[in-house]
C-alpha cells in the first residue's frame, strides 16, 4: 500500500520599522545600552541540567514546549538517573506521576504500567517502535540521554499503542564539545559495573562527530541461584552536511544473561500460611536449567533537511534484531497443605527482525491571525518473528525445605499453537496541526489512518490473519498565560489490532482507547521549575471476554475497563541549591463490562494511591563539591487477584545518595530501600506474587578527562 503526501506552503513575512529622534541642545543624551542574552533553546536530544526539561519531542514530534502541549508528558533526565543510580528502565520511572514501575518485581524484565494499564510492550526508541516481545529485554539506562513518558492514548502519531501511553527512550548522541568519562561501581549482591562514554570531532571544523557509549555489569540477587550479566555498546555518528542538513547514525548492541525470578504464592508472604512465612530468598526454579540469554542489535539513522525557514523534512529509519533463548520454571498452584509449589518449565526460542521508517514533512506558515505548525507523516513497520515454544513437567518444590538436587523433569513437549511465525505489517499516514492564535491560545489537531496486517502461522496448521483498518484522532486546546500558567483540555484515541474471531467466524476488531483529560501546567519565568495537575477519564474497549453462549473456548468483544484519575507532578530547581522531583497519583479503576467474575472489580496491578519525592541538595557551603539526595516512594494497596478477594498491602520505601566532586573525579554512594523492607510489589493471582527489591547499595567512581 502506498501513501502519497504533498504539501504546498506559501508564507509572506514583511516587517517595517520607523524611528524618530528629536533632542534639544540643552538635553543630555544618555549612552547607548546594548542588551544581550545567552539563552539558547533547549535541544530535545541534548543533556538536561537540573532535572527539568522544557521541551519533549515525543508529544508532538516537534520542538513544542511542554508548557504548550495539551497532554501530560514527563521527562526523566540522564542527570536524575545518575543521581539516583538507576540500573533499569523501571527504576528510572519510579518518580513519574501515573507510573507504577517494577510491579512484577526483579524478574529481569522492564515491567511498568501507565495510568493503570500495563504498557511494557509499548516502548519507543528515538520516536520509533521497538520490537514486539521487547519486554524480554531490559533497556540500558546508561545509553539514554532522557526517558520521556507520554500518558494516555497516542495512536495519532505512533500507530498501534495501548491506552495508557508509552515510554520513549532517547539515545545519547555525539556532543558539540569533546568529552571522555570512565566509571566503575561496586555494591552488595556482588554488583560490578564498568562504563565508558566518549565523544569528539573527527575533522577540524567539527561537522563530523562521534560518540561511543559502553557498559559491562554483573550482579547476584537476594534470591538464591539468581545472577545477571549484561553488556552494552552504542557507537553513533553525526554529520552536519550543511547548515540546513544533518545526518545522525545510531547503532547499539546489547547482550544479557540472567536467571528470571518468577514469584512466590500469596499464602506465606502476604497471607497466612499454616507452615509459617516463606523466605524471600526462595528460588522456585531449577538451578542450572533456568536461564535467559538475549541479544539485540539496532542500526538506524535520523536525517533532517530544512528547505527554508518554513519547510523541512525528516526521515528516521531503523533495523532491529532480537534473539532470545531460555527456560524458566513457572509456578502454578500451591498444594492444599500449603507446603508444595506445583511447577512447570516453559522454553522459549525467539528470533525477530524489524524495519521501522518514519517520514515527516513540516510546514510553518501564517494565515490571517493563525500561526500553523503543520506536520504530514508517513510511517511503516514490518516485523517478523520466528518462535519456538515448549513445556516440560517439573516436580513440585517444598517451599519450606527445598531439595534442588533431586528434581524430576519430564520430556520436552512442543506447544504447537504457539510455535511458528508471526508477521506484522503496519502502514500509517498522519496529519497534525499546531495552531497558535490570540494572545496565548494553542490548538492541537491530529488525524491518522492505519492499515495493519497480522499473519500467524503455526506448525499445527492453525493459522490466523487479521486485516485491521483504523482511523484515530486527537484534539487539544491550551491557553498559555504570560505568568507561566497553562490550563488545557484534550481528547485522544488509541487502538491495538487483535488476531482471532468469534464463534460465528467474525474477525475481532481492534481494541480501542479513549481519553478525556483536563489539566493545569506551570513553568517558572526562568524555566527552572514546572508543575502539572491533571484529571482524566480513560476507557479501554472491545476487550475480549468469555463467550457466555458458546463456552469459554470462544470469546466475544464485550469487555471494557474505565480508569479515572488525578495526577500532580513537580520537577526542577526550588532554589539555586535544591532540586526536586515529586508526584502524586490517584487511580479509580474498574472493569465496567465483562462476562466473567471480574465484572465491577478493580484490575490487578493497579495501585489506588502513589506518592513519590526526591530531593537533591547542594552542600558546597559545608564542603565544596558535596551534595546529597533523599527520596521516598509510596505505593498504595492493589487488588491481589481478578476477583478482589485479597489485597496486596501498601508499602513505603526510602532512598538516599551522597555525592562528592573534586576536580575530574565524582564519587557517589547510593542506597535504595534503606530500611530493607520486606514487601510484595504486586500479584497476578493468589498463586503468584512478586517480591520487591531488597536493600541495594552502590558505590560509584567516575573520572572525566578535560
Amino acid at each position: 500500500m502506498k501513501f502519497q503526501t504533498a504539501a504546498l506552503v506559501a508564507a509572506t513575512l514583511s516587517t517595517s520599522m520607523a524611528s524618530a529622534e528629536a533632542l534639544q541642545p540643552d538635553h543630555q543624551t544618555l549612552p547607548e545600552v546594548a542588551v544581550k542574552t545567552n539563552k539558547i533553546a533547549e535541544s530535545t536530544t541534548a543533556p538536561i541540567k537540573k532535572y527539568r526539561a522544557s521541551q519533549a519531542r515525543t508529544a508532538t514530534k516537534t520542538d513544542l514546549p511542554i508548557n504548550e502541549t495539551s497532554q501530560s508528558i514527563s521527562v526523566v533526565s540522564s542527570e536524575q538517573m545518575r543521581d539516583q543510580a538507576v540500573q533499569t528502565l523501571a527504576e528510572s520511572l519510579r518518580f513519574v506521576a501515573g507510573v507504577d514501575a517494577g510491579q512484577r518485581g526483579r524478574r529481569g524484565l522492564d515491567d511498568f504500567s501507565i495510568r493503570g494499564f500495563v504498557q511494557s510492550d509499548y516502548v519507543l526508541r528515538d520516536g520509533m517502535r521497538m520490537a514486539y516481545d521487547l519486554s524480554w529485554i531490559q533497556a540500558e539506562p546508561f545509553g539514554l540521554e532522557r526517558v520521556e513518558v507520554l500518558k494516555g492514548p497516542s495512536s495519532v502519531l505512533y500507530g498501534q499503542t495501548g491506552p495508557g501511553g508509552f515510554v520513549n527512550l532517547v539515545s545519547k548522541r555525539p556532543t558539540d564539545t569533546p568529552m571522555a568519562r570512565f566509571g566503575m561501581a561496586f555494591g552488595n549482591y556482588q554488583q560490578q559495573q564498568y562504563t565508558a562514554d566518549i565523544s569528539d570531532a573527527l575533522n577540524q571544523d567539527k561537522t563530523l562527530r562521534y560518540r561511543l557509549v559502553a557498559l559491562t555489569a554483573s550482579s547476584d540477587d537476594q534470591v538464591d541461584f539468581v545472577d545477571r550479566k549484561r553488556q552494552y555498546v552504542a557507537p553513533s555518528l553525526t554529520w552536519d552536511i550543511s547548515d540546513n542538513t544533518s545526518l545522525t547514525v545510531l547503532t547499539s548492541y546489547q547482550k544479557s544473561s540472567y536467571v528470571p525470578i518468577r514469584g512466590l504464592p500469596a499464602d506465606g508472604t502476604i497471607l497466612p500460611n499454616i507452615n509459617g512465612d516463606i523466605s524471600f530468598k526462595r528460588f522456585v526454579g531449577v538451578p542450572g536449567l533456568d536461564h535467559y540469554d538475549t541479544e539485540q542489535t539496532l542500526l538506524g539513522y535520523e536525517f533532517s533537511h530544512a528547505f527554508n525557514a518554513h519547510l523541512s523534512f525528516r526521515q528516521n529509519v531503523r533495523y532491529n534484531t532480537l534473539n532470545l533463548n531460555g527456560t524458566f520454571t513457572e509456578p502454578r498452584t500451591l498444594s492444599a497443605n500449603q507446603l508444595n509449589y506445583n511447577r512447570s518449565a516453559s522454553i522459549r526460542d525467539l528470533s525477530a527482525q524489524m524495519w521501522t521508517l518514519d517520514h515527516q514533512l513540516s510546514a510553518n506558515f501564517t494565515t490571517a491571525a493563525f500561526s500553523h505548525q503543520m506536520l504530514f507523516g508517513l510511517d511503516h513497520i514490518r516485523y517478523y518473528l520466528n518462535r519456538f515454544y515448549a513445556t516440560r513437567s517439573v516436580s513440585a518444590l517444598n517451599l519450606f525445605n527445598p531439595n534442588y538436587s533431586n528434581v524430576s523433569l519430564g520430556n520436552v513437549t512442543v506447544t504447537g499453537n504457539s510455535t511458528g511465525s508471526d508477521e506484522l505489517l503496519q502502514q500509517g499516514v498522519y496529519w497534525q496541526d499546531l495552531v497558535k492564535f490570540g494572545e496565548g491560545w494553542n490548538l492541537q489537531l491530529g488525524l491518522r489512518h492505519d492499515r495493519s496486517e497480522i499473519n500467524q502461522n503455526r506448525i499445527t496448521g492453525n493459522n490466523s490473519q487479521s486485516n485491521a483498518h483504523k482511523t484515530t484522532g486527537k484534539l487539544g486546546l491550551l491557553y498559555a498565560f504570560e505568568n507561566g500558567w497553562s490550563p488545557y483540555v484534550s481528547y485522544s484515541e488509541s487502538f491495538v489490532p487483535l488476531v482471532g474471531s468469534t464463534f460465528a467466524g467474525t474477525p475481532f476488531v481492534p481494541e480501542t482507547g479513549q481519553q478525556k483529560e483536563a489539566g493545569l501546567k506551570y513553568a517558572s519565568p526562568d524555566q527552572r521549575f514546572s508543575t502539572t495537575f491533571s484529571v482524566y477519564e480513560l476507557k479501554r474497549q472491545n476487550v475480549t471476554t468469555n463467550d457466555p453462549v458458546n463456552g469459554a473456548s470462544f470469546s466475544v468483544q464485550t469487555g471494557e475497563q474505565r480508569h479515572r484519575g488525578f495526577e500532580w507532578e513537580a520537577t526542577g530547581q526550588v532554589t539555586d541549591d535544591l532540586n526536586l522531583v515529586a508526584s502524586y497519583t490517584y487511580i479509580d479503576a474498574e472493569v465496567t463490562k465483562s462476562n466473567s467474575t471480574n465484572l465491577g472489580k478493580r484490575p490487578i496491578l493497579v495501585a489506588n494511591h502513589m506518592a513519590n519525592a526526591w530531593l537533591n541538595y547542594n552542600l558546597s557551603a559545608i564542603l565544596p563539591g558535596l551534595s546529597a539526595g533523599a527520596g521516598v516512594r509510596h505505593i498504595g494497596k492493589q487488588a491481589g487477584n481478578e476477583t478482589n478477594t485479597f489485597d496486596v498491602p501498601d508499602y513505603t520505601l526510602f532512598d538516599a545518595g551522597i555525592y562528592y566532586t573534586r576536580d575530574a573525579w565524582r564519587f557517589a554512594l547510593n542506597g535504595k530501600n534503606l530500611a530493607n523492607k520486606r514487601y510484595m510489589a504486586g500479584c497476578s493471582s493468589q498463586s503468584v506474587c512478586f517480591t520487591g527489591d531488597p536493600q541495594m547499595l552502590l558505590l560509584t567512581a567516575n573520572y572525566a578527562f578535560k
